[in-house]
């Protein structure tokens, strides 16, 4: 709803005009030695709007590998968005290429997604992760602590 010229604003508009804004860190390590989506312990957050709103997402995922991988292709990183259970379109990627996944590499990788809630109410973000391992050999992916995900939502008035 548009505020129109002469409208007496009330408060309640007032504070749906503000962004709110919630961040979430990874308190330690999520072991993730799977294809399929693992939740990142500690970077969920759970927010409720008065309103249908936007929402603008900021990922920031670190990886350290804790597996030698010897096999061509290489394995990668994958993470993700979930809203309300559902992955979201788009992805963070991260993949040493040609250096043969030794143990104890690391890496930051970010992603950053947006949206409408179409409703009013209880909505979940989460980030997930997987790998894609192409070797076959199973590599053994650590989530660390710094993996942080921030949520601002803007409501509509």
């Amino acid at each position: 709803m548009a505020i129109l010229a002469g409208q007496i604003v009330t408060a309640d508009q007032l504070n749906h005009l503000q962004p709110a804004v919630y961040y979430a860190q990874a308190g330690s390590g999520t072991s993730i030695t799977t294809t399929s989506f693992t939740p990142i312990v500690g970077c969920s957050i759970t927010l409720d709007t008065d309103t249908a709103a936007r929402f603008s997402v900021q990922a920031n995922f670190s990886w350290d590998i804790n597996v030698w991988v010897t096999t061509i292709p290489w394995p990668y990183t994958r993470g993700a968005l979930f809203l309300d259970g559902v992955q979201q379109s788009g992805e963070s990627r991260w993949s040493e290429g040609t250096t043969g996944g030794d143990t104890g590499d690391y890496s930051m990788a970010g992603k950053a997604w947006g949206g409408t809630l179409s409703a009013a109410g209880t909505h979940t973000f989460d980030l997930r992760g997987a790998w894609n391992d192409l070797s076959g050999e199973s590599p053994d992916l650590i989530s660390t602590g710094f993996t942080a995900i921030t949520v601002t939502i803007y409501e509509i008035v």
